[in-house]
């Protein structure tokens, strides 16, 4: 079944919203909170000035992301297997292998970002892509 412009818009902004909550419980959780405070001194990381702000861009780039995430979908859903939940792994590991495995090992040989800080993105940002994924698979 193809997907139409409706189902990929309202998965992937539901992709979004759903990621920006399971983010948030990732994210501002006490141990991974504390982790964060207690680098704020380092080079690696942006300060804002503002937390709406730095939430609005988070979550307008999460946005953006999904809905490209979701094009992608539509694409090459026909190599997928018709269960939901395969589909949701098989793209889940797709988008680890090519956005955060990348993105990590760019961050870790580019940046002063810290290594503590580059487990939490690797680990945050894989619960992320399944999360997307399965969200996508199933809306999409």
């Amino acid at each position: 079944m193809e997907a139409t412009i409706f189902q990929i818009i309202l998965g992937g902004f539901l992709a979004s919203v759903v990621w920006f909550i399971v983010g948030g419980a990732l994210y501002l959780n006490p141990l991974v909170a504390k982790m964060y405070k207690n680098a704020e001194g380092s080079p690696g990381l942006k300060k804002w000035s503002s937390n709406p702000k730095y939430l609005t861009f988070q979550y307008l780039g999460a946005l953006v992301q999904c809905l490209l995430w979701a094009v992608v979908f539509a694409f090459i859903q026909p190599i997928f297997p018709e269960s939901i939940m395969l589909t949701g792994l098989y793209f889940g590991l797709v988008l680890v292998a090519i956005k955060i495995i990348p993105r990590g090992y760019d961050m870790w040989i580019q940046t002063t970002y810290p290594n503590k800080l580059l487990v939490v993105e690797f680990v945050n940002g894989t619960i992320g892509s399944f999360v997307i994924a399965f969200v996508i698979a199933y809306f999409v």
